[in-house]
């Protein structure tokens, strides 16, 4: 509301000022009224109309209290010997003159002259806005105000029964931050925006606030109403509609600094659960890879060890065929097995150690022998013993033959 001083002195008996207010439909103005010191004790009231037949409003007798009648309130503060009317729920209806005055007995009261003037800024502002955040988060007022305004001093205050700034943060500067406990203000004049911010909010916090602007310290014009509502995070319930619908109140509410530091947390949250899926996925291909080794390295050990039979204390290394081609003499059967017999060099061999022969199943002996770049076959021999079979059956992947250890030669 744009309040425009003019201090008018007249002849007329008792009239100490005159004002005009401008007010906003759906908004509020509060009037400051000066008294003499003298008139602390006598009566005070706020009437509408010409002087001669000014209705009273309000009247009272009550000291330092405030006292309702209606739309209005009036509020006497004898220390400072002044009192302010407040009038609520403002319409164009309610442009018109009044006066506020000290009710003297046999004199002329002395009394103050209000022009109101109640306008519609639809065009630029909003009536009334509601806001809710959950319980220890933050809340952002955002109010326009008319462009006439704009080097008027800034305020937010929080409504009380009928007293509408009970408390009050004002801001006087442009694009200045100003803090008054967990409220801030911030006033952009070319955007003509009041922005504020309530931090770490409780349900103490539930309440109306007005936005408003003040041209004199004892003049204030209310223009935006804000109703803020905070839950309490406790009893709300877990359903994924709930949880969405306290979270996305709590982010709208957040201020920027508190928005930055969600943002970089979730951010830290993803790159680590990031993190954790590939060493998951290369823990799991680790132990994949050291089975596979594992396996052939089982398998290969397996396959180059001989394979021991025991009879009657007597062992026997299996016969590891090296499937080295055998001679291609057409006048050689297939069916031949060759191999080398050879008297020992070694002195110290015992003269009991016998070399034995290859045999077939069918039990007929056949030995090979030709020149010394055909031969293909290591040297049979054993310990000749008593108790030991001359022969021991061995398993391959062919036939079932008979053999006293044969190997191949490897070279």
């Amino acid at each position: 509301m744009k309040i425009i001083w003019t201090f008018t002195l007249l002849m007329i008996p008792g009239v100490l000022s005159s004002i005009s207010v401008t007010g906003y439909s759906g908004g509020g103005v509060s009037i400051t009224c000066r008294y003499d010191r003298g008139y602390t004790d006598k009566n005070k009231y706020f009437c509408r109309g010409q002087w001669s037949s000014c209705s009273d409003l309000i009247k009272t007798n009550i000291k330092n209290k405030r006292v309702d009648s209606g739309r209005f309130s009036l509020y006497d503060d004898t220390r400072a010997a002044v009192f302010t009317v407040t009038i609520r729920d403002l319409s164009e209806q309610d442009s018109d003159v009044y006066y506020c005055g000290t009710d003297i007995y046999g004199k002329v009261d002395p009394h103050t002259e209000v022009n109101l003037n109640v306008v519609t800024a639809a065009d630029c502002c909003q009536k009334s806005i509601s806001l809710s955040a959950a319980a220890g988060g933050s809340v952002n007022i955002s109010c326009r105000y008319p462009q006439s305004h704009s080097a008027d001093v800034k305020f937010v205050c929080r409504r009380s029964g009928s007293d509408l700034c009970a408390e009050e943060t004002s801001v006087k500067e442009s694009r200045r931050w100003s803090a008054e406990g967990q409220m801030q203000l911030y006033d952009d004049r070319e955007q003509q925006l009041l922005t504020g911010i309530i931090s770490h909010v409780t349900q103490q916090h539930s309440a109306e606030y007005w936005c408003g602007v003040q041209s004199d310290p004892g003049h204030k014009s209310f223009i935006t109403r804000v109703l803020v509502t905070v839950t309490d995070v406790q009893k709300t319930t877990s359903s994924p509609a709930s949880v969405f619908n306290t979270s996305t109140s709590t982010i709208t509410s957040e201020s920027p600094n508190t928005l930055k530091g969600l943002y970089l947390i979730i951010s830290l949250v993803l790159v680590l659960l990031v993190l954790i899926i590939i060493g998951v996925l290369l823990l799991v291909l680790y132990k994949k890879h050291q089975s596979r080794a594992g396996g052939d390295s089982s398998s290969q050990t397996g396959a180059e060890k001989h394979e021991v039979v025991s009879n009657t204390g007597c062992d026997y290394e299996e016969i590891k065929d090296s499937h080295k081609q055998l001679p291609t003499n057409p006048s050689v059967s297939p069916d031949c097995v060759y191999a080398t017999a050879q008297l020992p060099t070694n002195p110290s061999v015992s003269p009991d150690c016998v070399y034995a022969t290859v045999q077939k199943d069918t039990g007929d002996s056949q030995i090979f022998i030709t020149s010394a770049e055909d031969l293909n076959y290591s040297v049979v021999n054993f310990q000749k013993k008593a108790d030991c079979p001359e022969g021991v059956r061995l398993r391959n992947n062919q036939d079932y033959s008979e053999y006293a250890a044969v190997n191949h030669l490897t070279d």
